[in-house]
């Protein structure tokens, strides 16, 4: 696995972080070398919570360090994967960073995440009253 000039700690909060928010968007762009080793980890993590017994819920939520991000990917993202044993992630390369020339790519869900609906929150009338002496 590649380093990344970085130590153990480091590289686990950074792969941490990327796993989490392709959990949450379903899309994240990265450096291409990123990418790639985010990829393989998303794949293993999914193989895991198509199972969806309770200590492989327990053992993502360890990896993740956030129990709502691996219900999300037991109970949302799983579920649209039962005909596909890997593969569950596409990489494509975008353009190259205009600061040091690196290659960017975005990584994308093969099937799109369903769309939540926000809560809409009720909105209050105000009335002004008038003051009568």
């Amino acid at each position: 696995m590649r380093k990344f000039n970085r130590d153990y700690n480091q590289r686990k909060a950074l792969f941490k972080s990327l796993l989490q928010s392709l959990i949450t968007w379903g899309k994240l762009t990265t450096t291409l070398p990123k990418a790639k080793v985010i990829k393989r980890l998303f794949d293993k993590m999914v193989s895991k919570a198509q199972d969806n017994t309770l200590s492989h819920r327990r053992q993502l939520a360890a990896d993740l360090s956030s129990h709502p991000h691996a219900d999300r990917l037991v109970d949302i993202i799983a579920p649209l994967f039962t005909d596909r044993k890997s593969g569950f992630t596409t990489m494509e390369k975008v353009s190259i960073r205009r600061g040091d020339a690196v290659v960017m790519a975005t990584l994308k869900l093969v099937k799109d995440l369903p769309v939540v609906e926000a809560k809409k929150e009720e909105t209050k009338k105000v009335t002004k009253t008038k003051k009568t002496k």
